[in-house]
């Protein structure tokens, strides 16, 4: 008997978007870690032993040890918005904000969208082992809602990842992270991209 063959035949457009960066991390730790030091102060979406450099004005893509990464993530931003989202190609889009965040063990990023940004992008410059992944809150889950789930969570699927994974995703895309669970530190650069002009 021929063995089933499933194939994901779903015509709607992606929403999470991997792609992998080699980063120099021994170069970018300390520029890190000096952004999350001098930031004003932390903002309410990182507990228990996380922090944030939101609300520190200089940021990443402003930093140049970071441009060959920008560089390289340009031409995906353009691509994945335009040809897998569907968005005017007439308009011009780029970055307008980044910043960093670093979780200890228990630390976690809570639940939260990105406003008005077309897309964010999560990078993982360290992922340890065991120090957990994102995670997206099914769209449909008001739809779903009427079909039984086995669990209370049902809505809430994880991205595997390793250190140096890129995630594009929609800005109003609700995620979180699982707390850390690992001694080591997990940092993470996150980049908001909206529309800058027009072409």
């Amino acid at each position: 008997m021929e063995a089933l063959k499933l194939i994901d035949a779903t015509p709607f457009n992606p929403l999470v978007i991997k792609s992998h960066y080699n980063f120099n991390w021994d170069e970018l730790k300390p520029i890190c870690r000096n952004l999350i030091n001098t930031a004003p102060h932390q903002t309410d979406l990182e507990k228990n032993n996380g922090k944030s450099s939101s609300t520190n004005p200089q940021s990443p893509h402003m930093i140049y040890q970071f441009n060959s990464f920008y560089k390289w993530l340009s031409p995906m931003i353009e691509h994945v918005i335009v040809k897998e989202w569907g968005y005017d190609p007439k308009l011009k889009y780029g970055i307008v904000q980044s910043w960093v965040n670093v979780h200890n063990k228990t630390g976690v990023t809570i639940e939260h969208a990105h406003g008005a940004a077309i897309m964010a992008i999560s990078t993982y410059l360290q992922l340890p082992k065991d120090s957990g992944f994102i995670e997206y809150k099914d769209p449909m889950e008001y739809t779903k809602n009427f079909h039984q789930r086995t669990s209370l969570d049902w809505m809430w699927k994880q991205v595997p990842a390793i250190t140096g994974d890129v995630l594009m995703f929609p800005g109003w895309l609700l995620h979180r992270t699982q707390p850390s669970n690992s001694d080591e530190e997990r940092w993470v650069l996150t980049t908001n991209v909206g529309i800058v002009g027009i072409k």
